[in-house]
């Protein structure tokens, strides 16, 4: 199957030739599928955020390519303005990202600049609003009288309402407490469901990457160290801890449980994993 959005050998150098030049990205090549959910991780400074302004064309490489269904999104300003109606991002900090009057205007301003019909934009705000949870009482307030929570509603909504093919969001949850990030997170899984976009989640938690993520990214120092599964990538504990990142949780329990003796399985690195295993030890114990 072929990608749906790939970089290959992106590097982007930010102040080339100046003595401020930092390589952000270095050579990243990572493919993208239709419908999965791809997690990228890594240590603040990795290259995580500069890496996904490059899949719907805000900022371009230094060298490499951008391909959207195997074109590159910069070749033309044509296929700029597809990139970024086919791509939405979702900033981490969701007050980039209002600047209307009302939430409503908020939300259609992607759609409007579509050029789509005032019916399709309505019908299209109502379903964005849905999708992200955003309350209809809400649609006619200003987006800056709302809670933090409540602004990263809106701003996700305000991209899912153009309905890209690719929903790339950069730490989704962060700065909310449990019960917003299981709720956004429940959003966001939504929209995957009805419409078999792909995500590309940015995230610190390595917690919500082992629950969600069909595939992980993990990047070190700008450059892609591990593209794998969930799996394979919190087998490699030693390696994720030397690059400065926590495993999840439950991984680090499920050691401490083989080194007493607990036969736990390769695989467990969630609470539902952990509640499973343990579960059919009892259950193994009970029938000898």
């Amino acid at each position: 199957m072929e990608p749906i959005l790939r970089t290959e050998n992106l590097t982007h150098v930010y102040s080339p030739g100046t003595p401020f030049e930092l390589t952000a990205v270095r050579n990243a090549s990572i493919d993208i599928y239709k419908g999965e959910i791809l997690g990228v991780i890594g240590h603040t400074g990795s290259g995580k955020s500069t890496l996904i302004q490059h899949l719907n064309a805000l900022v371009k490489p230094t060298s490499g390519r951008v391909l959207l269904d195997g074109r590159d999104i910069f070749e033309s300003k044509k296929s700029i303005r597809e990139a970024r109606s086919r791509v939405g991002l979702v900033f981490q900090y969701p007050e980039y990202q209002l600047f209307e009057e009302t939430v409503r205007k908020d939300i259609s301003f992607g759609p409007r600049n579509m050029k789509l019909s005032e019916e399709e934009i309505e019908r299209r705000v109502l379903e964005a609003a849905h999708f992200a949870g955003v309350e209809e009482e809400l649609l006619d307030r200003s987006p800056f009288e709302l809670s933090g929570g409540q602004k990263r509603r809106v701003a996700i909504a305000g991209v899912i309402a153009m309905m890209p093919e690719v929903l790339v969001l950069d730490e989704p949850m962060a700065g909310l407490d449990p019960e917003g990030c299981r709720s956004i997170m429940e959003n966001i899984l939504s929209y995957h469901d009805s419409t078999g976009a792909a995500i590309v989640i940015v995230t610190h938690s390595m917690e919500e990457a082992a629950r969600h993520a069909d595939r992980m990214v993990v990047l070190d120092h700008g450059s892609v160290a591990m593209d794998a599964s969930p799996e394979e990538v919190f087998s490699r504990g030693p390696e994720l801890r030397a690059m400065g990142l926590a495993t999840p949780v439950m991984t680090d329990v499920a050691e401490k449980l083989r080194k007493l003796g607990v036969r736990l399985p390769g695989t467990v690195y969630t609470v539902e994993q952990m509640t499973a295993a343990l579960m059919a030890l009892e259950r193994g114990r009970s029938r000898a």
